[in-house]
């Protein structure tokens, strides 16, 4: 695999265009490199401090959300209420089994540009998700989802840095 290597005081790999496994490889090279030299670059070797990556400005999590391939822990809503924080992954799935009435989403922390995969597992008695109103629909009709137990649904947004364009599926098709 091709790569081209940047000195910059820091060597960081990076692969070329055509390379395969290109997010990882950057994810596993340039994390490792980045957390064993100090915050500002220097490339003296010496490990970056807790206080240097302490107010999260650097975080493996946020180097690997860009990989687009993190997922969050399944959610399981006890009430009627459930954020999905996509800092915590850009595939989320929420369990309605536990769920004591229709569930009202909070979208957090969306990256323009960036494309959300949420998976919807359903409960024994049937729940609805409540979508904020920057979820836009085709046709403005929301996805009615699917009402057998343990049945799944998948829904896509992409975030315009605005509203969150989506698309949705019947998992369980017979």
């Amino acid at each position: 695999m091709a790569f081209t290597t940047l000195n910059l005081g820091l060597t960081l790999t990076i692969p070329v265009n055509g390379s395969t496994n290109w997010g990882t490889t950057l994810f596993n090279t340039t994390w490792t490199k980045i957390s064993n030299h100090n915050h500002t670059g220097a490339g003296d070797g010496n490990q970056m401090v807790t206080s240097s990556y302490s107010d999260n400005s650097v975080t493996s999590i946020k180097l690997s959300k860009n990989i687009g391939v993190t997922q969050a822990s399944t959610l399981t809503p006890a009430g009627t209420t459930e954020t999905l924080d996509f800092d915590l992954g850009n595939v989320q799935i929420i369990d309605l089994g536990a769920a004591t009435g229709d569930v009202t989403l909070t979208l957090s922390n969306p990256v323009q540009g960036s494309l959300y995969r949420i998976f919807i597992i359903q409960g024994a008695t049937v729940r609805d998700l409540v979508w904020p109103a920057s979820v836009k629909w085709p046709q403005g009709q929301k996805i009615l989802l699917s009402t057998d137990d343990d049945a799944k649904d998948y829904v896509t947004l992409y975030y315009d840095g605005t509203d969150y364009l989506s698309t949705a599926w019947d998992l369980d098709l017979k």
